[in-house]
This record gives C-alpha cells, sequence and structure tokens, in this order.
C-alpha cells in the first residue's frame, strides 16, 4: 500500500528539520533535503509498525478517508 503525507521543511544549506502535520509525533532533521526524506520515510515506516505490534488482540485498524474543506 502507499500513502502520501506532508513534510513541513524548515531550515537552509546548514540543515534541515522536518515534521509530519498528520502523524504529529514525527520529527527528523537532515544535512541535505534527500537524507531528510529518506529519514522522513524511515520514521514513518517505523510509526506505522509500531500501531500494529502494540495494538491489543481485539482492537481492529480501519482506514478511513475523510474529505476536508480546501
Amino acid at each position: 500500500m502507499t500513502r502520501k503525507y506532508s513534510l513541513v521543511i524548515e531550515g537552509d544549506c546548514d540543515g534541515y528539520s522536518a515534521y509530519v502535520p498528520e502523524l504529529p509525533s514525527i520529527l527528523v532533521t537532515g544535512r541535505s533535503m534527500e537524507e531528510l526524506s529518506a529519514r522522513a520515510v524511515e520514521a514513518i515506516g517505523v510509526y506505522w509498525e509500531c500501531i500494529r505490534t502494540e495494538r491489543s488482540a481485539t482492537s481492529t485498524l480501519r482506514e478511513i478517508e475523510v474529505e476536508l474543506p480546501v
């Protein structure tokens, strides 16, 4: 499955930091945009892996789509 996430980036050529608004617990840093993006992809993967393994055996994970006004 593929999902798209927004990455809010701040910084300059000395280094960058970013967060994922859809997943507020994710904050990443990097020396380049490429490193920053790679770290964000890794962090999102770890986040979802934790969600899957830490939920109780009786819980259900369901994906929904929500349309928001622009």
